[in-house]
């Protein structure tokens, strides 16, 4: 269902604010087995994002990647399962806990842009994923052993650039044995084996010997409640697949605009050279309203529920659409146009108009780390480097795999500030 990012495709069939959508692939993994109702304005959005966890499920719309998170990942669970599951992880995301993670992003990052080439046009998309990947085995993980990094390197981006086809045949069992599927799996577990000897040494080392994500989900405990091996390993591997590919391609795009629009580009350095964080947020929002990294924020329903006058029977869903809603000029005057000082003064965009995280009691966990990453990889960008696109124009978007990123990898040109 990739084309459900195309605006265009969605705006021909508008009715009001609802675009009802049938589908063919009945009772496929992830896919209403009657249909989907697309909704985007605000007031929709926000009966999407308060409808009760008890009959709006959002982890069943998502079952299609369980291959990819486990079983036990908030991402596929509902109900009291997901609550439990968010109430173990979120000490790890706390602000407390972010600020204890901003010296080493701050560092991964300065390590990462030192090494850019230099004068030349080169993928920025290539590089963020690196950094990102690595921000991800060393603060969320904490990783150290230089062999299990490099390791690590190679099997992350073998499990998350999955295409369609291996992702649906993953769900057949008679698919598994046959290549492509058997290669993969076999890199599932041998990540899922990796992932559990970081656990096995974490806890080995006790309470308090280091400050990543994983030492803080250890700890976490909620009336005597902790989470398990499983699902450490459920919650790690949630992490990647919704915090690696989606931040390196979000921080590609803002690389991309960024050296096409020299003004923005000219004020973005200044906030960073005075410490302006509330300008560098609006600029890396700005950016994700413009370029969201998800297109729908879909919940299935297990009761029957009106929305838009429109009745959505029980076993269809209601998807809310980020990138409708993202260009609606009611909330966002010339939406083409980028402009960061939306996200500036008292007034910001409400969540029901800009919500690239989701919203409600499934908005993504890992939100402020993800704006707290792309924070710090931008100041360290901007104060190092001038930069100017090639003499092409703007890049299409490209579907990769859940995301849609410039189709020719964000090509840029970095020179070295002098001054």
């Amino acid at each position: 269902m990739l084309f459900l990012w195309h605006r265009p495709w969605l705006n021909r069939r508008l009715r009001g604010d609802t675009v009802p959508l049938r589908t063919r692939n009945r009772n496929g993994p992830g896919l209403s087995s009657r249909g989907t109702l697309i909704v985007n304005g605000p007031d929709h959005v926000k009966q999407v994002f308060a409808g009760s966890p008890d009959t709006w499920h959002a982890g069943e719309c998502y079952e299609i990647i369980t291959p990819l998170v486990s079983e036990l990942s908030m991402l596929v669970q509902d109900r009291q399962e997901h609550a439990r599951s968010r109430k173990l992880v979120t000490p790890a995301f706390t602000s407390a806990a972010l600020r204890s993670y901003e010296p080493m992003i701050g560092t991964l990052a300065e390590d990462e842009v030192r090494q850019w080439p230099t004068g030349r046009t080169f993928r920025v998309q290539d590089r963020m994923q690196r950094v990102t990947l690595e921000i991800i085995l060393r603060v969320v993980f904490g990783v150290t052993d230089p062999a299990r990094l490099t390791r690590l390197h190679a099997l992350v981006p073998a499990l998350t650039d999955v295409s369609p086809v291996v992702l649906m045949g993953l769900h057949r069992r008679s698919l598994r044995p046959l290549p492509p599927w058997r290669t993969w799996l076999a890199s599932r577990r041998e990540f899922v084996a990796v992932l559990r000897a970081q656990i096995a040494e974490h806890r080995q080392a006790g309470p308090g010997a280091r400050s990543d994500v994983l030492s803080r989900l250890l700890k976490a405990e909620v009336d005597g409640d902790r989470l398990s091996d499983d699902e450490l390993v459920g919650q790690l591997m949630t992490l990647v697949m919704a915090g690696y590919e989606t931040t390196a391609t979000a921080m590609t795009w803002l690389v991309h605009d960024l050296a096409r629009m020299p003004d923005v580009q000219d004020r973005a350095r200044r906030a960073a050279s005075e410490g302006d964080t509330a300008y560098l947020d609006a600029v890396v929002k700005e950016c994700m309203r413009i370029h969201p990294v998800l297109a729908l924020v879909s919940r299935g329903l297990s009761e029957e529920a009106e929305i838009g006058g429109v009745r959505v029977a029980a076993g269809e869903s209601v998807a809310a659409s980020v990138s409708l809603a993202h260009f609606n000029p009611a909330h966002f005057p010339e939406p083409d146009r980028f402009r960061p000082e939306r996200f500036l003064g008292d007034a910001p965009p409400p969540a029901t108009a800009w919500f690239p995280f989701g919203g409600g009691v499934r908005r993504c966990i890992g939100a402020a780390f993800s704006l707290l990453e792309s924070r710090l990889l931008l100041r360290r960008i901007l104060l190092t480097f001038e930069l100017t696109a090639p003499t092409t124009g703007p890049e299409r978007a490209k579907a990769r795999t859940v995301v849609t990123a410039p189709h020719r990898g964000g090509r840029v040109i970095a020179t070295p500030r002098t001054s």
